[in-house]
């Protein structure tokens, strides 16, 4: 009988067959039982027949082909319903999990039961010319609070937020349908962050990461943009943001409502005269 996996890796997949079996690979080599879970969001590259061959020849591998495009969100969001584990982590089909980081993150979880998540440190690779960034540029750590590919959550806890948003107002160059995820899980709950690098992420010279530091700088300690998204200019995006924390709010409302919190009677006492 196959092993049961501690954690299911989501990664969503869009046209990427050439970098794919290396975030693949990264998940497969870590040390902890692991479920990979290939969500391929329409793609019309060969990664959808891929996928399908990779899940043949891996029982760890699983395959679920959408008809079409819907987004990262959704993507996600299908994936983390499929997950067989009790934790769950994404990854982007371009990047890489660093060796160890599952045992790590594991690791803290099982022996700290009041954490909902674990996030890592990141590496950027392949950062493109003019856009080097030091661990000392306050911008280095809202790329590493942004992103949910350097988290490892209870599965419980993803369900319990209601997933990633799937609006259109995230679905964005900027990437950001990470971040309300993100938010919210660290204002509802206790998530521990590591120094450990979780990790390793190419820096597209078309993607989110090269597009946000082509638009910011930074003047004394401050970060500025240089350029606002039409969503940013005209509130569409923050009225997005307000709304998914709204439903969070309600989500966890209700979750309090259904699931009556702990006793706090004192323990019944044994018969008089004698001890419990």
């Amino acid at each position: 009988m196959a092993e049961a996996p501690a954690i299911s890796c989501v990664i969503p997949v869009y046209n990427d067959k050439l970098r794919l079996p290396r975030a693949v690979a990264s998940v497969l080599q870590q040390r902890a039982a692991v479920q990979v879970i290939l969500v391929d969001d329409g793609s019309t590259d060969g990664s959808r027949e891929l996928i399908a061959e990779m899940a043949h020849t891996d029982p760890r591998i699983l395959a679920f082909p959408l008809p079409w495009n819907r987004g990262q969100g959704n993507a996600r969001n299908l994936g983390v319903a499929l997950a067989e584990a009790p934790c769950v982590t994404f990854l982007d089909q371009d990047d890489e999990h660093a060796p160890g980081w599952y045992e790590h993150a594991l690791g803290l979880l099982n022996a700290h039961a009041d954490l909902a998540g674990v996030k890592g440190d990141i590496e950027l690779c392949d950062v493109p010319a003019g856009l080097a960034i030091t661990r000392d540029d306050p911008r280095w750590p809202a790329m590493v609070y942004s992103p949910m590919w350097n988290i490892v959550m209870r599965k419980v806890v993803y369900q319990a937020l209601g997933g990633c948003p799937t609006g259109g107002a995230f679905r964005t160059r900027e990437g950001l349908e990470d971040v309300p995820l993100v938010r919210a899980l660290t204002r509802n709950f206790k998530v521990a962050q590591s120094e450990r690098v979780a990790t390793r992420h190419y820096v597209n010279p078309g993607g989110a990461t090269a597009y946000y530091l082509r638009r910011t700088r930074v003047v004394g300690s401050r970060i500025e943009f240089l350029e606002r998204t039409p969503g940013e200019s005209s509130g569409a995006l923050d009225q997005a943001f307000a709304e998914y924390q709204a439903r969070v709010a309600r989500n966890l409302q209700t979750l309090r409502e259904l699931v009556p919190a702990p006793s706090t009677a004192p323990a019944p006492k044994g018969p008089a005269g004698g001890d419990s």
